[in-house]
């Protein structure tokens, strides 16, 4: 599954896709948004298991987490300038543009530490930085959302 909403195809807005109250991501969602400064990525599921309440976690730094053996839909954009992120192990790459959402849809087979690289497009200079990304067994996976849950929530819903 590859998209990308924007106004101009008649889609809504990025905007509205982003921060509408009454629009909810979907569970296994993460939402990376890029800024010049770093990365903030924002985890949705349910909380106790799919019949639980939906809640959001948000990480300003660190690595971004995913479950192996899991779909992940990352959807990203930018607050600020164009930026592109690619995952080359998992055979992602996706911009960042600022008022624009773009999807992708990943599956890590297996648990372990890969490298993304984001790149900024700011005029004519580029600059380029890692991006840490670990892959966990869905019940270390489990208990990562479990604690990060108690201390770096964006907000129940």
């Amino acid at each position: 599954m590859i998209g990308a909403a924007s106004a101009s195809d008649g889609m809504q807005s990025a905007f509205d896709l982003l921060f509408r109250s009454d629009l909810k991501l979907p569970e296994g969602t993460v939402l990376l948004t890029a800024r010049e400064k770093g990365w903030r990525y924002e985890y949705r599921f349910a909380k106790g298991g799919s019949a639980g309440q939906a809640i959001a976690i948000c990480v300003e730094s660190g690595p971004i987490m995913l479950p192996a053996g899991e779909d992940v839909a990352l959807r990203v954009t930018s607050d600020d300038v164009i930026h592109t992120l690619s995952i080359p192990e998992l055979g992602v790459a996706i911009d960042a543009i600022p008022g624009r959402l773009n999807e992708r849809v990943v599956k890590p087979e297996k648990a372990g530490r890969l490298v993304a690289h984001a790149t900024i497009e700011k005029g004519s200079k580029t600059t380029r930085r890692t991006v840490d990304l670990t892959v966990l067994e869905p019940a270390a996976y489990k208990s990562w959302v479990e604690k990060a849950s108690q201390t770096a929530s964006c907000a129940s819903e």
